[in-house]
């Protein structure tokens, strides 16, 4: 972390589809290696997947999904007076949303199907309803803040 300035705030466009820069945000997750037209099929086809099965609004589900899964304590590391204390803070909104979008696509590579489309149907389903993976590290890393609210007073 840079002590001299903040980084500047990139501009993120939103995509050419639903015209939201949450699901722009979340192709940048999908890419590897600048492919942005393979990434944006992924979540696209996972999308559509979602219409037809299920008559419903992609777009509702998918924010449901990334708003279920969004943690609102996490524990920083916090270092007084030659001990590490696990210290609970409450995580501010564009990482709240960054977290989440970033454990989505973790519990949708580990994911144990055909496509990478499919994978991420199952998991946005699984996290717009309150289950898999993606939920469970947001309930793990809840329980840690929970467990290590005696060191609250060092919150700085």
């Amino acid at each position: 972390m840079s002590r001299k300035r903040k980084a500047p705030v990139r501009k993120v466009y939103p995509d050419p589809r639903f015209h939201s820069e949450v699901i722009s945000k979340f192709i940048n997750s999908i890419m590897y290696d600048g492919k942005r037209s393979t990434a944006e099929k992924i979540l696209y086809d996972a999308l559509d997947k979602i219409k037809s099965k299920n008559n419903e609004d992609p777009l509702k589900i998918f924010n449901t999904a990334i708003s279920n899964v969004k943690p609102n304590l996490e524990c920083r590391s916090r270092r007084v007076g030659g001990a590490t204390y696990q210290v609970p803070v409450e995580v501010k909104a564009k990482r709240a949303q960054a977290l989440a979008l970033r454990w989505i696509m973790d519990a949708t590579r580990k994911r144990k199907n055909k496509t990478m489309a499919d994978k991420l149907y199952a998991e946005i389903l699984d996290a717009s309803q309150n289950k898999g993976s993606a939920i469970k590290k947001r309930e793990d890393t809840h329980k840690m803040a929970e467990s290590n609210k005696a060191f609250a007073h060092f919150r700085w």
